[in-house]
């Protein structure tokens, strides 16, 4: 089987850790590189968590520093959700080795899309910056990557504020540039992803088969657990999901519509705008835009892909 080129450009929480333990243990793609953004916790801590993940679990992949600040003019933004350092309260050991790659992500960008010869796909799994930056500095980019999955926004409703999800609403001007480059894209966002729910049932199992990648899952969905108990977002694999997108399309339902985003309004900034809700949009079709999840066909894949991480 011939596997597809990915870079995984993340700002690592929980969830995303997650995502790249599956997107390791997943057969139908190759992971060619990670590069860190600042988003849920500061840049600092997104790339030391990869480049701990990646060596913790024996992973051999390029990992990238990336932009420590969005295009967007904001305060201070990290909540509580996925902790100080983004791993909650789990511990993951310290690297022993100590460098990143000399490239900056934008240049691993450029740099793998043109050895991948138009086959390169990217999944985006926190706010847009680094990609943006790329595509403002190598426009060749726009024709280079074959396809977007990015994890962000919806078509109804947000979670930091009543119109915007936290990935587009960090970086409104960046996920602004990438959706206007017109690259193929989709588009995984609140209306699916709250409905990625995993629970007691998934995580036993997994702390069960006792690999490196399935505890420490379980360990993040512990967290996930008593951080629901106490208020905070429920178990949800928000990340996870945009990569199922793109290798198990049959456990969403999608529609080609109209994407952009809202970037000026003092309250709307970060609002994805979509002919699916608004009928008086009739731009053309430019994206694939998530809307219904099959639930149990995407918990059955992501435990399979977590369980086959690390396995030779």
């Amino acid at each position: 089987m011939t596997q597809r080129p990915f870079i995984i450009d993340c700002d690592t929480g929980t969830d995303d850790a997650i995502a790249l333990m599956a997107a390791f243990g997943c057969p139908e793609i190759n992971v060619r590189a990670i590069t860190s953004v600042n988003g849920n916790v500061p840049e600092e801590y997104t790339s030391a968590n990869n480049l701990n993940l990646t060596e913790y679990l024996g992973i051999d992949v390029e990992v990238a520093r990336g932009a420590t600040l969005p295009f967007y003019p904001r305060g201070d933004y990290y909540g509580p959700t996925h902790g100080k350092t983004g791993l909650g309260d789990v511990i993951i050991p310290d690297a022993c080795r100590t460098s990143f790659s000399k490239d900056m992500a934008p240049e691993v960008i450029r740099r793998i899309a043109e050895e991948e010869k138009g086959e390169l796909e990217l999944l985006v799994i926190g706010p847009m910056t680094n990609i943006a930056i790329a595509i403002s500095l190598y426009p060749q980019l726009k024709k280079q990557i074959k396809h977007i999955w990015f994890m962000g926004g919806a078509a109804k409703g947000g979670n930091v504020s009543a119109t915007a999800e936290f990935n587009i609403w960090v970086d409104p001007i960046a996920a602004k540039l990438v959706m206007s480059a017109g690259i193929p894209m989709t588009m995984v966002g609140l209306d699916v992803t709250e409905k990625a729910v995993l629970g007691r049932e998934e995580e036993k199992e997994l702390r069960e088969y006792g690999s490196k990648a399935s505890v420490l899952t379980a360990d993040i969905l512990e967290y996930m657990f008593k951080r629901c108990k106490g208020g905070g977002e429920d178990a949800l694999m928000h990340d996870a999901l945009a990569l199922a997108a793109a290798v198990i399309p049959e456990c969403l339902e999608c529609r080609e519509t109209s994407l952009d985003v809202e970037f000026r309004g003092e309250y709307t900034a970060g609002h994805t705008v979509t002919g699916v809700c608004n009928r008086r949009v009739h731009q053309e079709a430019n994206a694939s835009v998530a809307l219904e999840l099959h639930l149990d066909v995407f918990k059955k894949w992501l435990l399979e892909c977590v369980k086959r991480c690390g396995e030779a």
